[in-house]
């Protein structure tokens, strides 16, 4: 699970690390072209958090970009950095068959005869995108629910008025 502090460099349109960041006028982030995408979708050129109207075209949010370039590097240079246990190599690759990180040494051993890798960081970007994508239905059904207790809450509390 991410900390709250990773959670601040996410873009909440495409819920992954800003890239390109840019600000509006009300304060809110996202990456350049998922703002660009979002604006294609709609009548006026409307914050998709808040739905203020931005008049103006966005400035790069520069502090944003360099802590996410940042955090980009540090996570690259720490998934990388993981020691294997059979060898205590660096784990620089990712085997799609056993759904886990791998060394060279390991790949080119006689072990994992026709396996499948990945650079570690690219299958790891597919695979934050695929639970961010299992995410948001979750994410959406939350958001009912609470509207929900909330209108019993409401309800309760009217019944207890009347009562």
């Amino acid at each position: 699970m991410a900390s709250r502090s990773e959670e601040d460099l996410w873009c909440p349109v495409c819920h992954d690390v800003f890239r390109d960041p840019v600000v509006l006028s009300c304060s809110h982030s996202f990456c350049k072209d998922c703002l660009q995408k979002w604006w294609t979708r709609k009548p006026t050129q409307e914050c998709p958090v808040c739905k203020k109207r931005s008049l103006f075209e966005p400035p790069c949010n520069l502090v944003l970009k360099n802590l996410c370039e940042a955090f980009l590097l540090e996570t690259d240079q720490r998934a990388s950095e993981a020691p294997c246990s059979l060898n205590s190599d660096k784990h620089n690759l990712f085997c799609l068959d056993h759904q886990q990180p791998a060394c060279l040494v390991y790949r080119d051993s006689e072990k994992p005869s026709n396996h499948r890798f990945r650079p570690i960081d690219k299958a790891a970007r597919q695979h934050r995108k695929k639970l961010q994508e299992t995410l948001e239905p979750v994410k959406d059904k939350l958001q009912l629910f609470k509207e929900v207790k909330v209108n019993c809450d409401q309800t309760a509390e009217h019944m207890k008025a009347q009562a």
